[in-house]
């Protein structure tokens, strides 16, 4: 079962979603609006089974390009953007398959950086998927995508105990060196 702070979250992006839909009604223009409105539904689709959650990220993804038609330079669409594509990557059981979303993950994060270059969750977002690709058949090799007990999420991706101390181990050390 769910912790209240969970099913807190829920409701709470729940609601964001239906503020946000209701103010598009009224101004379909609003890249600020729509960009919210991505947030809420990229946070609702980690509760989600796999096939809802890739559906709510499409529907993301979709509605980002719309803010990005308005105002083609919005960074942080453009970085959500890359998260949405990041996010749908790892709902993937396939490097074949994940490989395109990581890809364009990090062409919006390098066009996130481009328009705000100081900003430094940008710069780390685009490190960190530029290491995505450079390890990807690495990590489909070790992470299973499949739900069973004893095993601990990593996103969308469930790990095997083993695995996940070593993946654990791996960015304890990456945060010793940065």
């Amino acid at each position: 079962m769910e912790s209240s702070s969970e099913l807190n979250r829920l409701h709470f992006f729940e609601q964001a979603c239906k503020i946000s839909e209701a103010t598009y009604a009224s101004n379909p223009l609003d890249a600020d609006n729509l960009t919210r409105w991505v947030g809420a539904l990229l946070e609702l689709s980690q509760f989600q089974s796999v096939p809802d959650s890739q559906k709510m990220i499409q529907d993301a993804i979709s509605k980002l390009e719309e803010a990005l038609s308005i105002n083609p330079k919005k960074h942080d669409a453009l970085w959500c953007l890359g998260n949405a594509q990041t996010s749908f990557a790892f709902l993937t059981n396939k490097e074949d398959e994940a490989r395109p979303y990581f890809e364009k993950a990090a062409q919006y994060f390098q066009q996130a950086v481009d328009e705000d270059p100081s900003n430094e969750i940008y710069l780390k977002s685009l490190e960190i998927s530029t290491r995505c690709l450079s390890i990807l058949k690495f990590l489909f090799f070790l992470c299973l995508s499949f739900t069973s007990k004893g095993r601990r999420r990593y996103g969308v991706i469930e790990c095997d105990p083993l695995v996940r101390k070593g993946l654990e181990k791996t960015v304890s050390i990456w945060e010793q060196n940065e």
